[in-house]
């Protein structure tokens, strides 16, 4: 060990590990028996789970004074460093450190190779720091050939040997990885790999998987596994038009994470597809006691509207409340425009036609000049709307025509299809955003 080390070292705290005299005289003066050494890995592991690291790292540097060969208590006091940032080094150093006492250790060389070779593609502040004479990718594949290393080689070791052979070949530790081709295309094949390793699986082994998870501790490093097994999980039930992936999303926001907002938009989407006005509303409910923001309060209001146009009922009393909260909320025009299309639809809804009519000139004036496909679309549909209510089957037709070409109604003597006709001048008239509005106005 060279003294840049021995004084690294030192000062991280790592070094008197091998001198437990020093720092562990207390500690020590009981010795646990190596029975004793699961129920402190045990221990030290639920620690690291509340996110208490410094007491977890204290009982791992105990197992390791007393058992310089036990790997799990080395691996978890890894893991315990590196929950916080800009903490390689010290990993470096504590596999260093473990080797002086313990050089005939082949798990501990691999596990400070496997940090070596992270360093090495992509740390450059770290690979100063080892300071190897050479190329550090290189000294590393000279590990993995020496006689000893070659004779104690396991499955996982020649994957990792075969990884850093093909990294040499790719100079993934020369240059930006950024900008070594290569390099780029092996890491984003990993990636898929990761990201698509249960898509052979079926639904019932999917929610095997899991069932075995959910059955573990919760920690942040399962929470991500967690999250895609539910995704994939109801994706595939979705495709497979089970009802019952309504009620897995459902379960992921109630017990995992009602911030998602992957899952909500699945529970939205699907209670809406399969008229499940009650769970709709209960969730944005959830949603907007979590949040209590302008969007949160008008999902909800959204909620209660679709369930009173399909039972063709009276709107809930609740959203007096939620409109007032929307109205003392508005900061910018995108927000006053959704409050003003709810208006409008409540209106109508409430057979309210001649305030409805009003509501719509105004807003159709507001928006003369508009380049905005999808805002001015909304009113044509809430115009379909009012015609619809007021049963003039004629009215609600002719927007389609006004809207391919508004030029001949522009003077119009009606005042409601030349705003119409002055609102559609600019908007952008492309064959699938005429065939959409048609949709949406036959529905009306």
């Amino acid at each position: 060990m060279t003294r840049k080390d021995f004084l690294a070292l030192g000062s991280l705290g790592v070094f008197y590990l091998l001198f437990p005299s020093n720092l562990y005289s207390k500690v020590t003066s009981n010795s646990c028996l190596p029975d004793d050494v699961n129920a402190l890995l045990k221990s030290a592991s639920d620690l690291k789970k509340q996110q208490k690291f410094e007491e977890a790292k204290k009982i791992y540097q105990k197992i390791i004074v007393q058992f310089p060969n036990e790997i799990r208590a080395y691996d978890g006091m890894r893991k315990a460093l590196l929950s916080q940032k800009n903490k390689e080094w010290e990993v470096i150093l504590m596999f260093k450190a473990a080797l002086l006492t313990a050089p005939d250790n082949i798990e501990l060389q691999q596990r400070l190779n496997k940090e070596y070779v992270n360093a090495a593609t992509g740390n450059k502040k770290i690979v100063k720091l080892i300071g190897s004479k050479g190329r550090l990718l290189t000294d590393v594949k000279k590990q993995y050939e020496s006689p000893t290393q070659r004779g104690y080689r396991n499955v996982n070791m020649q994957e990792q040997y075969s990884k850093v052979c093909r990294l040499v070949e790719w100079d993934a530790d020369i240059g930006s990885p950024h900008k070594n081709t290569k390099f780029k295309a092996y890491k984003k094949e990993q990636y898929q790999k990761q990201k698509h390793r249960f898509d052979h699986l079926t639904t019932d082994e999917l929610n095997n998987e899991l069932n075995t998870l959910l059955a573990k501790p919760f920690s942040k490093d399962r929470a991500q596994h967690i999250r895609q097994l539910y995704n994939l999980s109801f994706k595939k039930m979705r495709k497979e038009k089970n009802p019952e992936a309504l009620n897995k999303a459902l379960t992921y926001y109630n017990t995992v994470d009602k911030k998602d907002p992957l899952f909500l938009k699945y529970i939205r989407d699907l209670a809406r597809f399969q008229k499940k006005h009650d769970v709709l509303i209960q969730i944005e409910n959830q949603n907007n006691t979590l949040k209590k923001t302008f969007w949160s309060a008008l999902s909800l209001l959204d909620a209660y509207i679709k369930k009173a146009e399909h039972q063709k009922s009276a709107v809930s009393a609740e959203t007096i409340g939620l409109m007032k909260f929307l109205e003392e909320n508005i900061d910018a025009p995108d927000k006053r425009f959704e409050v003003n299309t709810r208006k409008i639809k409540l209106d109508i809804m409430g057979n309210q036609l001649d305030t409805a009519k009003d509501k719509i000139l105004l807003q159709c004036k507001n928006m003369y000049g508009a380049f905005n496909t999808h805002m001015i679309d909304r009113i044509n549909v809430l115009i379909a709307k009012y015609y619809s209510k007021k049963g003039d089957s004629e009215g609600k037709k002719r927007i389609l025509n006004i809207v391919v070409d508004p030029r001949q109604y522009t003077d119009h003597s009606d005042s409601l299809i030349k705003s119409i006709a002055l609102m559609n001048q600019n908007r952008i008239s492309k064959g699938v955003y005429n065939q959409n509005l048609q949709k949406l106005i036959s529905q009306s």
